[in-house]
């Protein structure tokens, strides 16, 4: 793993810095819930952003997993209005969604101070990538493969399960790269730092629906190597192929704050 601090002198002072986004959404076809089960937001102003997958397994109580996570992000959107720490943006998101049935896997992500905070409960996470290689992955939490931890609602006054949770230093020019298992599951890093070292200069919105579209190719071919395929061998599972699933992607291109008055 690379390191993730670069050197300085001691009396640089770092500028401040704003997260440019992209973002894209692909719902696998469902006629039961047709909007997907996934859900994100994003703050632009404030350099905020999460992402939302709900359990599909509620569609067999003939419940819509999608209505949890899209108001568990509507939630966490309307408190990162006001805090930007992003346990306390997941812990108060939930206590507001807790009336809804349901459930979900869900990462906030927030840069402060130069610093990108997170807390990610599940398989869903990030990457960043620094001059087109991966520097971080965030870490998963699952009881067994393909059984992530999840938030689900209900009538308890805190999180359910502790999330995981980082403080990683960013610079301009990193590439920060959010989504759900549907992203996850189906590209390997290495697919997104060779998309990277074509994409010159980086456009959010356009990276975001390019690897949204590998997502998805790659979850339809039944021979590919993906990190599924390869998660489902470690566990002692026969599988080739990637997962087909609701894909979520969230580009955040690091930049320099511009000045507010020129």
């Amino acid at each position: 793993m690379i390191s993730t601090k670069r050197s300085s002198t001691p009396f640089a002072t770092a500028p401040e810095l704003r997260i440019d986004f992209g973002s894209s959404y692909i719902p696998k076809r469902n006629s039961f819930g047709p909007l997907g089960e996934d859900a994100h937001f994003i703050s632009h102003s404030r350099n905020i952003f999460g992402v939302a997958d709900g359990v599909g397994a509620w569609a067999e109580e003939g419940i819509d997993a999608g209505e949890y996570s899209r108001a568990l992000m509507a939630n966490c959107a309307a408190v990162a209005a006001e805090e930007t720490d992003p346990r306390r943006i997941l812990t108060e998101g939930y206590l507001k969604t807790k009336y809804i049935i349901g459930s979900s896997t869900a990462c906030v992500i927030a840069l402060r101070n130069n610093t990108l905070h997170a807390a990610n409960i599940g398989d869903s996470g990030f990457m960043i990538f620094r001059e087109k290689k991966l520097v971080f992955v965030s870490a998963t939490q699952q009881h067994r493969f393909n059984c992530p931890y999840q938030l689900t609602g209900g009538f308890s006054l805190s999180l359910p399960v502790q999330p995981w949770e980082c403080r990683v230093e960013v610079y301009a020019g990193d590439i920060i790269v959010a989504g759900t298992d549907g992203l996850l599951d189906n590209v390997f890093a290495c697919e997104i730092e060779k998309i990277l070292k074509e994409e010159e200069p980086v456009d959010s919105g356009k990276l975001a629906w390019r690897l949204g579209e590998l997502a998805l190719s790659n979850s339809l071919d039944k021979r590919r190597t993906t990190p599924f395929s390869v998660g489902a061998r470690e566990a002692g599972f026969l599988c080739d192929g990637g997962k087909i699933d609701d894909i979520t992607v969230i580009v955040g291109e690091v930049q320099e704050a511009k000045a507010k008055y020129s």
